[in-house]
């Protein structure tokens, strides 16, 4: 079936890479390297190609190995920001192809084949909390995404986002956009190199989509519509850790990737109709390294019958269009890992320990502290992403203090009066804790209050804005904000005379502070990382505010980032989990959590 299936179509440069991809050295096709990088990028196998650049130069193949390398960046800090979010949330999971098969491969940035999706296995049990938290880390479906830089990509990309429902097993894929800054000095090129990866020119730069499969089962129906499934929760008790560019991915051990890989591109082609060379040449690299796992796979087929006939089938492609015989690689058993290179560790999960309340950080303990400054009418303990991000800081030895300064309306103190306080806490911190790191969270109003002290002379390590407020904008309603309140009501009025404002009422005077220091405040000053959350839900003056910041911030150069959460509120409460991903992630990328 496999042989016969689009056989005809193959020609020279087909031959040429097939070739490649069983170890054979066959001379260079006369066609030259032009035409086989735009074969090779048609079939995603373009990565075995990324040694040539240089020889027989191709713009293509460079190109190719460049965009190889930022996504391998991407796909490493994405994978981590997913899997402490799941993490958190006690979701098992793991990853197939792609990302993780190059980690099991130790294939380096320059070897990674070129891809912005992450294929993920997680019971069925728990998808709904797993879409759940890839929703709060901003990954949405559809046309629900509403970043109007994705919407002026491509109609036709958002339709067919919208209506890929999944092969059985799979849901309908989550994705996020994706800024590709590193791409854009050769962004001319995109279009010529890279025609079939989405990627898009916007007056912002260029734009892509990260996007996640999420697999509940591996599996198919057959011509009567009979479902035969792989359940994702029984793969993921063959999961591994591998050490990989620095960080560790969990994915599947070498012989359960290799049958399942030979099953799945079965399925390609009798299912769907796709001969995906990349799969071949994905299962030929895996036998080539780890040998044929032949008890594996008699204990898999055992388990699951109906994947005999598509390996077998998988197996005749492999010797007859790859010259790629499994029996001459005899399965070598238990591999003994060096463990002489930092990123040659694998080790198998054990199964997760039961999850143990955070001890409270000592002073004798705290290595490092963050004052946290809520806005208007918030408690202390009333976020659910503070308190989520207090707990796991605190087992990495961080104390988080949280102050709510505008908790009672009409008796709050002015915004210069509170920044004034940040310092102090913060100079105080420093001493109690012998230089140890120091950093400031604002939530809303809280975070004009930060921004204010760090540009008076706060001396923080970090600074993290929610909600941001940088201006005098704040609690715009459709009676005005700060400054149409002063207008309407200052007149002669003294500083106590009571207004309405937000939710309760508060002094003149406090809005009298309040627009000439959050709107004197000098971003300029702000020389610490900053990284700057937002949801977008929230009105279109916070949401410049943060840009603002983030503008500011960016061009430094030190780590400061901006964040943003589609579906998230104000204060970002209801993305939770990926707020305090999010904020931890950012930390440990800087080296103040060690």
């Amino acid at each position: 079936m496999l042989r016969g299936q689009g056989r005809e179509e193959f020609d020279e440069l087909d031959s040429f890479l097939l070739g490649t991809v069983g170890g054979r050295a066959p001379g260079f096709p006369a066609a030259g390297p032009d035409a086989l990088y735009e074969r090779a990028e048609h079939r995603r196998v373009a990565h075995l190609l990324h040694s040539r650049a240089g020889r027989e130069a191709s713009g293509g193949i460079e190109l190719n190995r460049r965009f190889s390398r930022v996504m391998f960046d991407h796909n490493l800090r994405t994978w981590e920001e997913i899997a402490g979010a799941f993490a958190d949330a006690g979701i098992r999971v793991a990853g197939v192809k792609g990302l993780f098969l190059g980690a099991l491969l130790r294939r380096t940035a320059d070897q990674a084949r070129v891809t912005t999706d992450l294929d993920l296995l997680v019971d069925g049990r728990s998808l709904d909390a797993a879409m759940e938290v890839l929703a709060s880390l901003g990954f949405v479906s559809g046309l629900d995404i509403k970043d109007h830089a994705f919407l002026r990509m491509s109609s036709r990309a958002i339709r067919e986002l919208e209506a890929q429902q999944g092969s059985y097993g799979q849901v309908a894929p989550m994705a996020r956009l994706l800024k590709l800054p590193e791409m854009d000095p050769v962004a001319e090129d995109i279009g010529r190199w890279l025609p079939g990866r989405k990627l898009v020119r916007t007056s912002a730069g260029v734009r892509s989509l990260s996007v996640v499969d999420l697999h509940f089962d591996m599996g198919h129906r057959d011509a009567s519509g009979a479902r035969h499934a792989i359940p994702a929760g029984e793969l993921l008790d063959s999961a591994v850790t591998v050490r990989h560019g620095g960080t560790d991915v969990r994915t599947l051990d070498h012989a359960t990737m290799t049958w399942l890989l030979c099953y799945r591109a079965y399925c390609d082609i009798a299912l769907f109709g796709e001969r995906r060379l990349k799969l071949f040449a994905d299962i030929t690299d895996l036998i080539r390294r780890g040998g044929w796992p032949s008890g594996a796979v008699e204990a898999a087929v055992a388990r699951y019958p109906f994947i005999a006939r598509p390996i077998e089938e998988t197996l005749r492609f492999l010797r007859e269009e790859c010259a790629v015989d499994p029996g001459a690689w005899r399965d070598p058993g238990p591999r003994q890992d060096p463990g002489s290179r930092r990123d040659s560790v694998v080790r198998r999960d054990p199964a997760p320990p039961p999850a143990t309340p955070a001890t409270p950080a000592t002073p004798a303990t705290v290595r490092g502290t963050v004052l946290v400054c809520h806005g208007w009418g918030s408690e202390p303990g009333s976020s659910p992403w503070v308190g989520r991000l207090s707990g796991r800081l605190a087992r990495r030895g961080m104390a988080v203090v949280e102050l709510a300064p505008f908790a009672a309306a009409g008796d709050v103190p002015g915004l210069s009066e509170v920044a004034e306080t940040l310092r102090e806490r913060v100079e105080a911190a420093r001493k109690d804790t012998g230089g140890a790191p120091v950093g400031l969270i604002g939530v809303s109003l809280g975070s004009a209050a930060a921004l204010a002290a760090v540009a008076g002379g706060a001396a923080v390590d970090f600074l993290v804005t929610v909600g941001t407020v940088a201006s005098a904008d704040v609690g715009v309603t459709a009676d005005g904000g700060p400054r149409e309140l002063l207008a309407r009501y200052g007149g002669g009025a003294g500083d106590d005379e009571r207004v309405p404002f937000l939710t309760g009422q508060v002094r003149l005077g406090f809005l009298r502070d309040l627009v000439a220091c959050a709107g004197g405040t000098d971003l300029g000053a702000v020389t610490s990382p900053v990284l700057v959350l937002s949801g977008g839900t929230d009105n279109e003056w916070r949401l410049r505010d943060a840009a603002t910041v983030a503008a500011h911030a960016e061009t430094r150069g030190d780590g400061s980032a901006r964040r943003d959460f589609p579906a998230g509120n104000h204060t970002l409460d209801n993305a939770a989990v990926g707020t305090a991903s999010a904020v931890l992630s950012w930390l440990t990328a800087l080296g103040v959590l060690g």
